[in-house]
Order: structure tokens, then C-alpha cells, then sequence
């Protein structure tokens, strides 16, 4: 044992002479408690440690105690330094030269034994099998903080036999009180999941790995939506952060002038209220939200070369919705990147540089631009509870090269994983081809994870010579042709629809019975076929019509479809 410490004029002496000294100056009699990433027991000097932390991926500081609980050395490798306690058998200190190559084990790998293990990939932890042998496991979804060899002691709550430990997390997550677990793998005979109302209590016990429940997002409709437990029902923030023409306004206007119409709008188009009255309406549980790709200029470096033409100031609106408006009121966020760099369809809505423009896949600068677009709105609500997921691109039309297209999907979707995000990722086929086979060659279930193929129905554009009957009848069709013929490898999820058809020149059935069949046909469709959900457009309209304003079809509740759900 090391007995008493010199003192920190000694250790400062001393730790000069050390030539493999990777640390600054150490603090003697002080643990920098909390943020551990790994235990160490049975080392002799806090030089081991040091040098233990500083070859360790992720580990930025260390406390070593030179008696610990069961009489051994104890070796904290930690990811930061935290709250400062006073123990007289510690000793920390930060390290100067950390390692910061990546990671290089894979899932499934060989990551070690009880003398010593090594890291693995982003997204997993080592898991202890017997003394000899710990792999590298994928991280259960709903629980963090997975610590090999530790055990949270006490405070249990009961015990369950024979689970796995993404089972063990999961049955924590389901028991009220559990906040964390400690999984046994050498329990007699069979594995052992000891549920915890407390993980205050921390020792060492080799073969065991505990987790924290991520208690935040379990219980928010995102977590129950992205898991399957429910369905997004889901009304589009249309006009808001994207509006139709906007490039051809802020050219108008000019930088200054544009930003500050934009503000007064952005302030006053969607507002708190709104989000609180989407959630009282006791059904919708989602808002969809479009976004331009200008909006990360607020807080990147230019993102292209039509940055800076918007308006600039919109991502703390995106940010008010997703990190605190929609987490207050139970809703979860669906974020559609609905202009990229370029257009990919050439609609007013997607701020071409000129009207019916389509240039998003002629430039590989584009492209990369949109992979920032995705990357950033990804990396940014990663860990916010109301945050389900992104759609990659909307409505992508031709001339879009469909090719380009793909590619552009299967690197968005590797870099958005990369951040660590499993959020929702929702892909469109082509406007002119949501048919069953728009999505052949598309990103497809089981290779890829948490992948939604997104349509959108509307009966009013290439309808214009059919009867308010005629449209009612071939919602039958619709069905049987196409969505339950579409692909069912991912979730289903019809993106826009309204209550628009013709024959008004403002898309509007003339027939009031009509009007609510309408309604009550793709509500049951939707519901029955759509297996992601739904998102009607939109929440707003600036004539405030019964076609597209879902805020005023619920303020004068006189139509049938408003909520008859199946």
C-alpha cells in the first residue's frame, strides 16, 4: 500500500522528475468526482494512473485513491473533472496529452479482461462475459453510462433472472421508480438484472455492468413514437421557416430590411399558443417543420454560396420549438430540410434562383452542402427529447438526378449515425414517382436502422377535371395501388395532405358532404396504411381556409373528420 502522500509541494517535485509524467499538476487530497469512464484496481503509483488516462480514448483527467473501499489501490479514469471533493487518499489531476486517435474496435470485437480492456466504437460499451473474455456490445437505446465492473450498490428494487442486458435496461425502463441497473453475468446458472432506485452506491465487482436510465426522453411521445409504440399524427408549421419565394423577397428588400421582416414574421406566425393548441387537440402529437438550408448559417462559417442572400436569425426559432416548446407540451419534432442549396425541384418553396430551376445534383457543392444541412440539424438536437427525426430532402423532382439522389441519402444517413444520433430518417422518392417502386434502390430496413419512406397525397393537381365524386371514389384506388402496395421493409409516413381538391380555382370542394367524406376517407386510410403516421398541411394558411388551415377546421368543429380516428 502507498500509505500517506507527500505533500503537493513534494508531488510537484516529484512529478517534474517522472520522465513518462503525461499529467499537470497533481491535486493530493482532492477527487474530482463523477464523469468515471473506467476503474482501475491494484495499480501502485498515481503515475500509472496518469499514464493509464492518458492512453485511454475519451479520458481528459483521473483520481487515484491509495485506499479504497475493499483496501485496494483504485484507479477513476474520468471524461471530465466535475465537483471537487476532499478525500485524504486521493490524488487528481487533468491530462496534458490525452490520446485522440479514434476508435478503432468495432461491435462484436474483443475489447479485453479483468486486467485491462480497451475502447469501443461510439454507440457501444464493453460488456464483462467471464474474467477472460469482454466484448464490445451496442448500447441499450434508453439507458447511459454503462460501467464495466460496477456495481450500484444497494437500493434495489427487485431482481429479475435470465435477461440479456439490452432486457435489463428495458425492463428498468418499465418498472416505475428504476432509475438505473447492475447486470450479472456469472450469477449462478443464470444472468441476474438488479433493478435500482438509487445508483448513488458505486463499488467494483468484476462481471458486472451498470446503466443509468436516460429517464428525459423514455416517457415523451418521441421516445414512444420512435420505438413503435405509437404513430406520429402530425400537423405541418408550413409558411414559417420557409417561405414560399423567399429568395426573390430578401432580393427585393436586401439583407438588412429582409432580416427584419422575416423577424416580425418568424415572432409572429407560429408562437407558443400554437404549439400548446396543437397539443390540447388531444390527437396530433407531432409538428413537422420545414427549414431552409440558410438556416445553419446562423451558427456555422457559409454553408454555400447562397447563404448569405436569407434572412438570417431563423435557427433560434427551430431551437425554442424543439428544445422547449415541444418537450413542455409533449410534442415530438419532425425537421424537413425542404430547401437545399440549388433547389431540388424548382417549386417556390424550395428558393430556386429563378422559378422551375432545378440545380441541386448538377454540382458535387450542392451535395455537400446538403450533407452539412443534415449533418447540423442532426448534431444539433441529438439529445433533445422532442427531436424524432429529419426528412432528408422534400419532394425531389426531375430533373434531380435520381442516382445522385440515392447517394446523397446513403452518406447523409452514415454521417447522421456518426453523430450519434438514431433519430428518424426519412427519405422521399421523386415527386413524379411515389408509386410502390419510387423507392427501389433506396435506403431499406434491416441494413439500415430507423428509416421512414415519406409520400405525399394530395387529389388536387392532376385532378383538376374530376368530380368531387369521382376523387371520393378513387381514394379506394389510391389505397389499393399504392399505399399498401408500398414497400414494407420501413415505416410508412404520409408527409402532406389536406383537404384540397378541385373544382375551385382554391382547390376547395363545393359540396359541404363531400368536403367531410373527404376528410373522413384519408383519415382512415392514413391511419390503417401509413404505419409511421401522418402530417396534415398545414397548421396555418394566409387565407385561413378550411382546405389547408388545420387550426381553423378545429375552430369551427362542424366538420366530421376533424379527429373520428380509427
Amino acid at each position: 500500500m502507498l500509505g500517506t502522500w507527500p505533500s503537493l509541494r513534494q508531488q510537484q517535485h516529484r512529478t517534474h522528475l517522472l520522465p513518462h509524467w503525461r499529467c499537470g499538476v497533481p491535486e493530493v487530497g482532492v477527487d474530482y468526482w463523477g464523469n468515471d469512464i473506467a476503474d482501475i484496481a491494484s495499480l501502485k503509483l498515481p503515475e500509472e494512473c496518469c499514464n493509464r488516462c492518458a492512453d485511454t480514448l475519451g479520458c481528459k483527467a483521473f483520481t487515484f485513491i491509495s485506499a479504497g473501499w475493499d483496501g485496494k489501490t483504485h484507479c477513476y479514469l474520468k471524461n471530465g473533472v466535475g465537483a471537487k471533493k476532499n478525500i485524504a487518499s486521493a490524488v487528481s489531476a487533468l491530462v496534458t496529452s490525452p490520446r485522440v486517435a479514434s476508435c478503432s474496435t468495432q461491435v462484436g470485437g474483443y475489447c479485453g479482461n479483468t486486467d485491462w480492456s480497451i475502447c469501443c466504437s461510439y454507440g457501444s460499451y464493453c460488456q464483462p462475459w467471464n474474467a477472460g473474455y469482454y466484448q464490445c456490445i451496442k448500447a441499450p437505446k434508453h439507458c447511459s453510462t454503462q460501467l464495466t465492473d460496477v456495481d450500484f450498490y444497494g437500493n434495489d428494487l427487485g431482481v429479475v433472472y435470465g435477461l440479456h442486458p439490452t432486457g435489463c435496461c428495458d425492463k428498468c425502463t418499465q418498472t416505475a421508480g428504476c432509475v438505473g441497473y447492475t447486470f450479472v453475468n456469472s450469477n449462478p446458472g443464470q444472468t441476474a438484472c438488479y433493478l435500482k432506485s438509487s445508483i448513488d452506491g458505486k463499488r467494483r465487482s468484476v462481471g458486472a455492468v451498470s446503466g443509468k436510465v436516460d429517464l428525459t426522453g423514455v416517457s415523451h411521445i418521441q421516445a414512444k413514437i420512435r420505438r413503435g409504440e405509437a404513430r406520429s399524427r402530425a400537423v405541418n408549421l408550413g409558411a414559417w421557416l420557409v417561405t414560399q419565394g423567399e429568395l426573390a423577397v430578401m432580393g427585393y428588400l436586401g439583407k438588412t430590411e429582409g432580416s427584419a421582416a422575416f423577424e416580425d414574421h418568424w415572432q409572429t406566425w407560429i408562437t407558443e399558443s400554437d404549439i400548446k393548441d396543437i397539443a390540447n387537440t388531444g390527437v396530433l402529437n407531432t409538428v413537422r417543420v420545414p427549414v431552409g438550408h440558410w438556416i445553419i448559417r446562423d451558427a456555422t462559417d457559409s454553408p454555400g454560396e447562397e447563404g448569405d442572400i436569407f434572412a438570417s436569425g431563423g435557427l433560434k426559432y427551430l431551437d425554442v420549438l424543439i428544445n422547449d416548446w415541444a418537450v413542455k407540451y409533449d410534442l415530438a419534432v419532425i425537421v424537413s430540410l425542404h430547401a437545399h442549396q440549388g433547389s431540388q425541384n424548382g417549386y417556390a418553396h424550395s428558393a430556386p434562383a429563378a422559378l422551375g430551376t432545378v440545380e441541386w445534383s448538377t454540382t458535387q457543392t450542392n451535395v455537400d452542402n446538403s450533407l452539412k444541412f443534415a449533418t447540423f440539424i442532426a448534431e444539433r438536437y441529438k439529445d433533445s427529447p422532442a427531436f424524432l427525426g429529419l426528412n432528408l430532402m422534400n419532394e425531389p423532382a426531375p430533373p434531380t438526378d435520381r442516382k445522385v439522389l440515392i447517394q446523397y441519402y446513403v452518406e447523409a444517413y452514415n454521417r447522421i449515425r456518426a453523430t450519434g444520433n438514431n433519430c428518424i430518417i426519412l427519405v422521399s422518392p421523386l415527386a413524379s414517382d411515389q408509386g410502390p417502386r419510387g423507392f427501389d434502390g433506396m435506403i431499406q430496413a434491416p441494413e439500415y436502422d430507423n428509416v421512414w419512406n415519406e409520400i405525399h397525397a394530395y387529389f388536387i393537381w392532376g385532378y383538376e377535371d374530376k368530380s368531387e365524386e369521382w376523387i371520393l371514389d378513387h381514394l379506394d384506388t389510391y389505397k389499393k395501388e399504392n399505399l399498401q402496395l408500398e414497400p414494407k421493409s420501413n415505416r410508412l409516413f404520409v408527409g402532406e395532405w389536406s383537404m384540397g381538391g378541385p373544382p375551385d380555382d382554391k382547390g376547395m370542394f363545393q359540396d359541404i358532404g363531400c368536403f367531410h367524406e373527404l376528410g373522413r376517407k384519408q383519415l382512415v386510410m392514413y391511419n390503417e396504411e401509413a404505419t409511421g403516421g401522418w402530417a396534415f398541411w398545414s397548421w396555418r394558411h394566409s387565407d385561413e381556409t378550411f382546405n389547408w388551415s388545420m387550426r381553423t377546421l378545429i375552430q369551427y368543429n362542424g366538420l366530421s373528420f376533424s379527429f373520428e380516428l380509427s
